[in-house]
């Protein structure tokens, strides 16, 4: 099955386009659940919480719309609070992004792509809280890291 950029392309506009739909189901979602979402950081660790309990007992597949569900309002809530847009990477298949929503120009690190897809997937697998903040502090604020004592001389 080869690869159909037109198609990658609508899908994005799709998921665009549906966003503030989604975004408004999501926060009364968490209402149901005593949960507030604002778009402001402390929807973060909200997140974390509100996925736990929407996500008990679901299956893969549910598991999966959900992490793309919540994904989009973490993407937000970089977007609205730090800057940038959305956008999607059809260009460069060995970019680990390639083919899935990211945001950028969130930070001054030219590139630099957030993604709250992958981002979502990592807590649901494994459920640690502090996972969602943590990935966006790395992204806000990225260190550099000196790999020159490994290079042989």
């Amino acid at each position: 099955m080869t690869f159909n950029k037109k198609e990658a392309a609508d899908k994005f506009d799709n998921f665009l386009m549906i966003m503030d739909d989604q975004l408004a189901h999501l926060k009364e979602e968490a209402e149901k659940h005593n949960i507030i979402l604002d778009g402001s950081l402390s929807d973060i660790e909200k997140l974390e919480e509100l996925f736990d309990v929407m996500s008990e007992g679901c299956n893969t597949d549910e598991k999966n719309g959900l992490i793309v569900y919540f994904a989009r309002h973490l993407g937000e809530i970089v977007k609205s609070n730090y800057g940038g847009k959305w956008v999607i990477q059809l260009n460069d298949e060995k970019n680990i992004n390639f083919n899935e929503p990211v945001i950028v120009d969130h930070c001054p690190i030219e590139g630099l792509e957030f993604a709250p897809i992958s981002t979502m997937r990592a807590y649901s697998l494994r459920k640690k809280k502090g996972t969602l903040r943590r990935a966006i502090e790395a992204d806000i604020n990225p260190h550099i890291i000196d790999l020159n004592h490994l290079i042989e001389e």
